[in-house]
Order: C-alpha cells, then structure tokens, then sequence
C-alpha cells in the first residue's frame, strides 16, 4: 500500500512539475484603434451574399491547412494554421466567405481564430477581416498597411498589430516568421514563413505557372526581383500564391527570368525609340512562358505595366 502511495506521489509530482501550456504571443506595435472607431468605409463589394461560391479548407501538412474561395482563375487562397490554442490564418480574402471559414475551423477543430495575418493592403485578398477582429481575433500587417487601408477608405478591419521588417507569432507551440523584403506588389507586402512545414505564403508576388496580373498593379519593379531573389533562398517545398495552384522554388526561378526578360525588352525598345505602337508588338515571350495560366489575357497587359515603369523610371540624356 505504501509502495503504491508513492508511485501516486510521483506521477502527481511529475504531473505538478510540466511546463505551462504555450500561450500566444507576438512582438508586434500595438495599434490605437480609437483613432479609426468612426473612419469612413466604401461599400464592401465582398460583403454581398456568396452562397454558391466553392470554398474549402485542406490539409497541406500536420497542423497547416490552406483555406480557397471562388472558382477557376478567380480562386482565392491563404494557408491556415490550426493549434490546441487556436488558428490563425492570412488574408479572408472576402466578407461573405469569412464567416464560413470562422464557422469551418470552430466545427472541425474546435477551437477560435487568435490571429488575422494581412500579406499587404489590397481589398481583394484583406476584406472579411473585421469578421474575425469583432471575435477577438488580432489582426496583423505591416505598418505600411495602415494607411492605405485607412486613405482607400476599404471595409475591413484596421490592424491591430504592425511591424517594419520582422515580426514573429507563437501560437499553441508553433512559430510563424513575416518578413518584409521590399517594396513589390505593394510596399506593404509581406512574406510570412511557416518554417516547421517548409511553406511560405507569397501573395501575388509568386506565381504558379502564371502570368503576373493585369498591367503590374501597385508595381515596384527591383523590388520584385528582391523579393523573389529572397524567395527561391528559403528552405520551402511549397509556396502559396494566393490564387490558383500551390507553386514551387523553381516556379519563382523561372517567373525572376520572365520579369528581368520583359524589362529588359522594353528598356531596349523605349530606348531605341519605339512609340508603344510599335513596341508591344516587338516584345517575345518563350514557349514555356506562353503556356502559362492567363497567358492569352494578360501578356499585352504585363508589356503595358512594364512599359510604364520603365517610361517613368528611366532618365535618358536629361
């Protein structure tokens, strides 16, 4: 009986001696929200009803999740990672999907949504946040995120924590590392890196065997490259775009080719004189670039937003 007596003592003392659970935790500015509490808002042109929009949320590796909505081309995507202490999840990407994605992880995981991670101040991948700040979520940007999601006057919620550079999260034992390369597809854009899975969210800066969108909206050009010079460095197997399929390190390899490529085109062209007229039709893509996802919709609009950089940025003779 005595022998059993402290057996029990010792489990219970062993039991007594483990480390607290993890809590979560960031180093990241706390913002003063009072100064937002009555800003003006456009119409959010996400929150309209969506009830047959596909959506999901899918296992990509142990506790990481990747959340989409929409169909085809017009798919939208963030990962999500899922703890015994809560989720946290990058871009809601729309108002009347958010709610279903709060609703998904709480019935298949029970458990809360602690954070909201902007990639960078764009309505299309940020709206739904207020969803889940009004829960209790925290809500995470880069500072650079702020204004234009204030100025803009766009329908989501104002971040709650903001950094420059770097900012870690810990949630339920797990590390979340965001880090701001330079100035892209936006300067307020981030990357934000899963290390124990090898992922990496990079939002419209990566692409999938894709054409970049449109006429380089909201450009920065050297910046680009960095970011992808940044990207093919990292010790990740997959990379989600944020649209479309998950891409790979040499799918940022070949992209850096076809940005230095068109840029280079153009500069020589512009330099040698030619009017857009006759420009965009002297610019040549590869085989492989044309096979490319939007390749037919958007390779005069990728020549048309290089040619704009490149008009605004080059000094000739003055």
């Amino acid at each position: 009986m005595a022998r059993h007596i402290c057996t029990l003592s010792l489990l219970l003392a062993a039991t007594f001696a483990l480390p607290p659970p993890a809590h979560a935790a960031d180093n990241g500015i706390v913002v003063d929200q009072t100064q937002y509490a009555n800003r003006p808002l456009l119409p959010d042109f996400t929150g309209v009803t969506c009830p047959d929009m596909p959506r999901g949320l899918q296992q990509v590796k142990g506790n990481l999740y990747r959340h989409t909505s929409g169909a085809g081309l017009a798919v939208h995507s963030g990962l999500v990672l899922i703890t015994q202490e809560g989720a946290l999840i990058i871009d809601p990407a729309a108002t009347c999907t958010a709610g279903w994605l709060r609703d998904e992880i709480r019935k298949r995981f029970d458990v809360p949504v602690k954070y909201v991670v902007y990639t960078h101040g764009h309505a299309d991948h940020i709206s739904g946040g207020q969803v889940f700040q009004k829960d209790g979520a925290i809500v995470v940007a880069n500072q650079r995120a702020v204004e234009p999601i204030v100025g803009e006057k766009i329908p989501t919620a104002v971040p709650d924590r903001i950094f420059d550079e770097d900012m870690t999260i810990t949630l339920g034992g797990e590390t979340v590392l965001l880090h701001r390369v330079a100035p892209s597809h936006s300067d307020s854009m981030i990357m934000v890196l899963f290390p124990a899975y090898k992922a990496l969210q990079c939002t419209d800066v990566c692409e999938s065997k894709s054409m970049p969108y449109n006429d380089f909206l909201d450009f920065y050009h050297p910046g680009w490259i960095e970011t992808l010079d940044w990207v093919i460095k990292q010790d990740v197997d997959f990379i989600d775009v944020g649209h479309y399929t998950p891409a790979t390190r040499d799918d940022q390899a070949a992209l850096r080719a076809y940005m230095i490529d068109l840029h280079q085109q153009v500069l020589d062209l512009v330099r040698a004189g030619q009017s857009w007229d006759q420009l965009y039709r002297n610019v040549t893509f590869n085989d492989e670039t044309r096979k490319w996802i939007g390749f037919d919709a958007m390779n005069k609009l990728n020549i048309l937003g290089m040619y704009r950089w490149v008009s605004n940025h080059r000094r000739g003779e003055w």
